[in-house]
């Protein structure tokens, strides 16, 4: 469509090349400023990754359960709406006498 597509702004390789390049640059100045120790950096770390990892847990807890719900809800909906539709059909069902337009069935039933 543009004949000087990729001349204009930066093609994916390069931007993602200048996005890790800051990463780093942001990584490294950040380990000069921090004014904690290595080991107590380490600590925060592992105390933050524990957090976090306690809270996935128990927020997939939550979501399981959820599904769960949904799943039991929707299943007695599910019966629900069949048993229903079984029972206005047996009402609907027109004899034979009834409909103008019956024929006699190919295979009756006993």
């Amino acid at each position: 469509m543009y004949e000087n597509e990729n001349s204009v702004g930066m093609r994916g390789g390069s931007a993602f090349t200048g996005f890790v390049m800051g990463a780093l640059v942001g990584a490294g100045i950040a380990l000069l400023l921090a004014p904690a120790t290595g080991s107590d950096t380490r600590r925060r770390l592992r105390e933050t990754a524990q957090r976090l990892k306690n809270s996935a847990g128990t927020k997939l807890g939550d979501a399981q359960t959820a599904l769960g719900e949904i799943r039991d809800d929707a299943k007695s909906a599910f019966a629900a709406g069949r048993e229903a539709y079984t029972r206005n059909r047996q009402q609907r069902s027109p004899t034979t006498s009834d409909s103008p337009y019956a024929t006699e069935p190919a295979n009756p039933r006993p």
